[in-house]
């Protein structure tokens, strides 16, 4: 009968549970190959180099001769067929790789889609906060979990939402937030995001009527009595907070949002990370 406690059993879990890791917070442990390959690099291929580096350096020429006089003159004069032009980087490019070691994560170009769900409501008064959560490896391995953070903008005229990103926060370091130039694009390839007004039709014919209502009331004739001015002064304060309510419920049934849960695009305008220059 196999034994779960024998040594073997026990070292072949613990090999599982080092291998084994989550793609990003909440997500189900699965094998991660580079795991896998960072102990293999670690506990095998570098003693090995180490070992063959010290038996190149332990060496010696069993001949006990020195260098040739053309090795020497080889040594020192190179090789003049080859072309002695030096190639460097563009300093854009250079760059670039400068800032993706810096923070640890690949290079994007823009056009590169990333798709992300939506984490909180989104209430389109003016200007609103946005949190999505990145649910694929469109920008590396490192950042699948991580949060895209922007603001989005409504466009009333034709019931959507403009979301522009601005940072990427990795999932493994709270004290990582990478600079991002992004936009929302709809699953389907359209720029912004449907969304659904706050209230709905009649609800905001209800307030759009009573607001009139309260316009029309606070409004007066050329020909009133007394008895009329005494009733419009006694009851102006009532019309007059009202009047603001229903603008105000009015104002609100107006607003664009959009629900938790919501998954779409994020497309790069430029190249991530630190853009173009």
């Amino acid at each position: 009968m196999n034994n779960p406690n024998s040594p073997m059993n026990r070292i072949k879990r613990n090999l599982k549970e080092r291998w084994s890791s989550e793609d990003y917070p909440g997500a189900e442990p699965r094998f991660q190959i580079i795991l896998f390959i960072k102990d293999v690099a670690v506990f095998v291929m570098l003693p090995l180099i180490v070992s063959l580096a010290a038996k190149s350096f332990s060496g010696v020429n069993p001949a006990g001769r020195k260098p040739q006089t053309t090795a020497r003159r080889d040594l020192y004069m190179g090789d003049h067929n080859k072309s002695q032009i030096i190639d460097f980087e563009s300093g854009t490019r250079a760059v670039g790789r400068e800032i993706s070691a810096q923070y640890g994560v690949l290079r994007k170009s823009p056009g590169s889609l990333v798709r992300i769900k939506l984490m909180n409501v989104v209430e389109t008064y003016s200007t609103a906060p946005v949190h999505a959560q990145i649910v694929d490896r469109g920008l590396g391995n490192s950042l699948m979990g991580g949060v895209l953070i922007g603001d989005a903008n409504p466009d009333p005229a034709f019931e959507r939402i403009n979301i522009s990103f601005r940072f990427a926060r990795d999932p493994k370091r709270d004290n990582v937030a990478i600079p991002i130039t992004a936009r929302a694009l709809s699953l389907d390839g359209t720029l912004g995001l449907i969304a659904a007004k706050k209230e709905g039709f009649f609800a905001r014919s209800a307030y759009g009527s009573a607001n009139g209502m309260a316009q029309n009331a606070s409004g007066g004739g050329s020909n009133v009595d007394l008895k009329e001015v005494l009733f419009r002064a006694l009851t102006s304060g009532l019309v007059q907070e009202f009047g603001k309510t229903s603008q105000v419920e009015q104002n609100r049934s107006q607003v664009l949002t959009l629900q938790p849960s919501n998954e779409f695009f994020a497309e790069l305008t430029d190249f991530f990370p630190g853009g173009s220059k």
